[in-house]
């Protein structure tokens, strides 16, 4: 038969992989260098240890003091908790131990926890190809070599599981590695650590570390950090490593790194290594104090109090509207929240539609009669559930020419469609979009009190979200969302030429470019029972001829998004 002799040596004829049957001759230096690698975790990393460079590729890891003081503490403590800012290796940290650990201690049973399987599969790759790049008198033959898992012929194993698995469960664990717990639903965690650590605190030599970012106050890694440095008796020596212990991370790095998050509370917690506690209300009581002194009664109250104005529409200025459709049958209300965005600086509520009754149909017309009174501005509109009806009918039937659509790629829609498209994603995003300009700017004149009041209820939730407290609604806060979004530079570049940015490079001076139609209409109008089932004064431009359901060209999409219909 064909083949090399060799290839017996090797696991699956892999030459990384030296399996029981691999045989080699020692030189003296080789012998020295396993002795010291053996011994020193630090000499081990930075001599054998190998990580991926963006810029270079393959290459030896070289620690800063940081990360040094941190395997240290890994090496001398049972247990230990490390809060570290993004990006600083925290991770590559965890696989130096556990792989330093696996090689040179026999019959150790090692387990990687994360929060998806996705995550710890990524990470457990990390462990494989560092293994696989240690020179082959360096490490112990392999015995079993799979995607979750890897058995040494020391007797050693590095296996791989979620909170939400069984792995661990009822099993001995000498090490056990958990990586972002502060991110693991606290419902998972809680248990999982509950049925695993008392395995490892029974016994004398059984470690545990743990590593990850801050994300609030609510949660089991915040308790654990936080008894550390409380409790004089606590089994866990902790560490920190902050963003400026990375070398090369200057004042600047961090200016931009700040301005491309976008928000001053994120970049706290996630590179300052602050607790932001998760129960928080969205504004807190000195802005709220501030707002609320702009709080006034409004100059026009129309529709049973539905409808409320503050400023009368002036077509020197120019407005966006978000809108947030409910069902209406009593429970969630369909919101128009209307903004003069004339001046970024200073954003002023000039308008709020609410009624938890309408329904998404007669909604669709009150969206067009209201966005009528204020010009024809740019409308950001939730499609998800029935704000699909709401943006087919301005689109399709009202022929309404100024819909921004947004997040489809975000939400891996096949085929675009118009309006918001509501994400984690996109929310995540607009919500820090808008707490950037209200919080960090406090840019918005609040004229409604019933707008304050939700935001004052909006909170963060252990998991990083935001939304109302149990029992209380969001909606207003919503539909103020996605009129804010007409200010996230992707939207903004589309629709306004932007004249000047500000330090974290979002738009200071704006001016509208000449899309679709200008047009207002005395606001009291609207209650004439006119028939709206009539086109627009003023048609639109009509492109194509599609009914929405075909896959289109990135030309016809561009046309879509930047204000034209199809007919």
């Amino acid at each position: 038969m064909g083949g090399n002799k060799d290839d017996s040596m090797y696991y699956l004829g892999n030459k990384e992989l030296p399996n029981s049957k691999y045989e080699h001759v020692y030189t003296k230096e080789q012998v020295a260098a396993l002795k010291k690698a053996k011994k020193n975790i630090l000499y081990f990393a930075e001599n054998f240890f190998y990580i991926v460079n963006l810029d270079t590729g393959k290459e030896t890891i070289k620690l800063y003091p940081a990360q040094k003081k941190a395997l240290r503490a890994m090496r001398d403590n049972r247990f230990y908790i490390l809060l570290a800012s993004r990006q600083i290796g925290k991770s590559t940290l965890m696989t130096i131990y556990l792989l330093w650990q696996a090689c040179f201690q026999n019959d150790q049973r090692i387990l990687l926890v994360a929060n998806k399987e996705a995550t710890a599969i990524e990470i457990f790759g990390r462990v494989r190809m560092a293994y696989e790049q240690l020179p082959n008198w360096l490490k112990p033959p392999v015995k079993e070599y799979a995607k979750t898992s890897m058995t040494l012929d020391n007797g050693s194993r590095i296996g791989i599981t979620t909170t939400t698995g069984t792995a661990a469960r009822g099993q001995s664990v000498n090490c056990l590695v958990i990586d972002e717990m502060a991110f693991i639903e606290s419902h998972l965690v809680d248990e999982f650590w509950k049925s695993v650590y008392p395995i490892i605190s029974s016994s004398k030599k059984s470690k545990a570390f743990i590593c990850s970012t801050a994300n609030g106050t609510q949660n089991l890694f915040y308790k654990i950090y936080n008894e550390s440095e409380t409790n004089p008796d606590s089994a866990w020596a902790r560490g920190k490593i902050m963003w400026n212990e990375v070398p090369g991370r200057t004042e600047k790095w961090a200016a931009d790194t700040r301005a491309s998050i976008g928000s001053d509370e994120a970049w706290r917690q996630e590179f300052c290594c602050e607790w932001i506690n998760s129960g928080e209300s969205s504004i807190d009581d000195e802005l709220y104090e501030k707002m609320e002194k702009d709080i006034c009664d409004p100059i026009a109250v129309l529709d049973d109090g539905c409808y409320k104005i503050w400023e009368e529409p002036d077509p020197s200025r120019f407005y966006a509207a978000g809108v947030d459709t409910a069902e209406g049958v009593g429970k969630d209300s369909s919101v128009i929240q209307v903004l003069d965005i004339t001046d970024p600086a200073e954003i002023r509520q000039v308008a709020v539609y609410k009624n938890n009754k309408i329904s998404p149909l007669e909604f669709s017309n009150k969206v067009y009669q209201i966005l009528r009174n204020f010009g024809n501005p740019l409308a950001l509109i939730e499609r998800n559930n029935c704000g699909a009806q709401v943006v087919d009918r301005l689109l399709m039937d009202l022929g309404y020419p100024k819909i921004v659509s947004y997040g489809n790629r975000a939400a891996h829609r096949k085929n675009r469609m118009a309006g918001m498209i509501a994400h984690t994603n996109t929310k995540h995003k607009g919500i820090i979009n808008m707490r950037y300009w209200m919080n960090d700017l406090h840019s918005i004149v609040m004229r409604d009190a019933d707008t304050l009041e939700e935001f004052r209820d909006f909170v963060r939730y252990p998991n990083g979200t935001w939304k109302a407290q149990r029992g209380k609604h969001d909606d207003l806060v919503m539909a103020m969302m996605y009129a804010y979004y007409v200010l996230e530079n992707d939207i903004c570049e589309q629709y306004f030429e932007i004249l000047e940015k500000d330090d974290t490079g979002r738009p200071k001076i704006i001016e509208p470019m000449d899309f679709g139609v200008t047009l207002f209409e005395d606001a009291t109008s609207i209650y004439n029972n006119a028939d709206m089932s009539i086109s627009p004064d003023l048609n639109p431009v009509y492109w194509g001829m599609s009914d929405g359901t075909e896959e289109m060209g990135d030309d016809y999409y561009d046309l879509i998004d930047a204000g034209f219909t199809p007919l």
